[in-house]
């Protein structure tokens, strides 16, 4: 067997990211544990992105609110006296105190600060500073709370700390004509269960997932199988920042042994899977079964660790046991296969035996290709390197 150091002498291809997936490596194995990276991503990926941070279901009354966060940057969303839903940087004007504690959420119509009751109005400026009408020169009008961009996709709230940023509409509206096209009564849908779940890992390994090269593998209830749920198929569309993609089902299994499915699968509308992106962070999916939604939510918590969050939707409250099926079985067999395979990858990319792998791509898109993960990947290059490869 060769010495590491001759591989490293005879490697004659240059190992490189490109633009073109059909002839690119890997992202460079430190771009997933790197703190300087790591910071480059927080400037320029989180910080300029739309970000999903909740539903516009959350907050049905005026004064309703919710507080979220984009990494470090804590905010809050609110109904204001308008009825517009917006959102506001989570932070006192007079002395940074936080308006709002974290993870909390309610009904206020006006806002004040438990450090010195400054009070705020729910379009974000101040209405009363206790002994203000003794300070020399204050203004009110000085100490508006920061407003930041805000806007709907379908029943969903994004923010941009961006100002600059095209509108999400311009950048991922086609998405919504899509899960409406897929999804029967998508607008009618309601939140079944929110859940979170803690990944050992960087955050792009959850969504270099977008390829079904490593189904049949990992996922062989799913694929590979003639008693599998669905065939060998991952018809890909991309398009802007976001990708589409749909696996055909396993007909015959649903129509002759339904008993097989690992879920309730009776009198099912969703006969195929439907998997959407939007850059960076979210993956959209609608399963086989009654008509369902699933958001999946990823959201770095420092280079090496993440959340992932599962935001599911269904036509009864509460889910029936066939509404239940999909979520569960998603849960619990499909998202611990994923999981374990992205913290082995983050186990595995500080090797001194791995240098850069090769993305798998073909030109005829073929169910396996690895185009989406390029996809994702080349945005993620694009943000932080430009048009500079290497």
């Amino acid at each position: 067997m060769p010495l590491l150091s001759e591989l490293k002498k005879n490697a004659k291809r240059e190992r490189k990211f490109t633009a073109d997936p059909l002839d690119s490596w890997t992202l460079p194995p430190h771009y997933y544990y790197d703190p300087a990276i790591y910071e480059k991503e927080k400037r320029e990926i989180w910080f300029k992105t739309w970000q999903y941070v909740g539903l516009v279901a959350d907050l049905k009354n005026v004064g309703d609110y919710f507080t979220t966060q984009i990494l470090d940057q804590k905010l809050f969303v609110i109904r204001s006296k308008d009825g517009k839903i917006r959102t506001f940087y989570n932070v006192c004007q007079h002395r940074g105190h936080t308006l709002f504690d974290p993870d909390t959420r309610g009904n206020a119509l006006q806002i004040t600060c438990k450090f010195h009751a400054w009070s705020y109005d729910t379009f974000g400026n101040l209405r009363n500073a206790p002994m203000s009408e003794v300070v020399r020169n204050f203004h009110n009008e000085d100490f508006c709370v920061p407003e930041i961009r805000t806007e709907m996709l379908g029943p969903m709230i994004f923010v941009n700390l961006d100002d600059s940023a095209a509108p999400l509409m311009d950048q991922g509206g086609k998405l919504l004509q899509r899960f409406r096209d897929a999804v029967v009564g998508f607008d009618d849908l309601l939140l079944a269960r929110r859940e979170g779940f803690q990944v050992k890992a960087n955050w792009k390994f959850i969504l270099d997932g977008l390829e079904c090269y490593h189904c049949p593998y990992i996922h062989p209830q799913s694929m590979g199988r003639r008693d599998s749920t669905t065939t060998k198929t991952w018809d890909a569309h991309i398009e802007g920042i976001w990708q589409a993609h749909r696996t055909l089902g396993n007909y015959e299994l649903m129509d002759k042994h339904p008993e097989k499915f690992p879920y309730p699968i009776t009198n099912a509308t969703n006969r195929d899977i439907y998997v959407w992106f939007m850059f960076p962070n979210l993956v959209f999916v609608s399963r086989q079964g009654p008509p369902n939604f699933q958001i999946l939510h990823a959201m770095p918590q420092g280079p090496e660790q993440s959340i992932r969050y599962q935001i599911n939707f269904c036509p009864n409250d509460p889910p029936n046991e066939f509404d239940l099926g999909h979520m569960n079985h998603y849960r619990d067999v499909v998202w611990p296969q994923d999981c374990e395979a992205m913290e082995k990858q983050m186990s595995g990319i500080k090797s001194l035996g791995f240098r850069r792998g090769r993305l798998m791509t073909d030109e005829s898109s073929s169910w396996w290709s690895e185009e989406g993960t390029h996809h994702f990947n080349h945005l993620v290059w694009k943000s932080l390197n430009g048009e500079h490869y290497a």
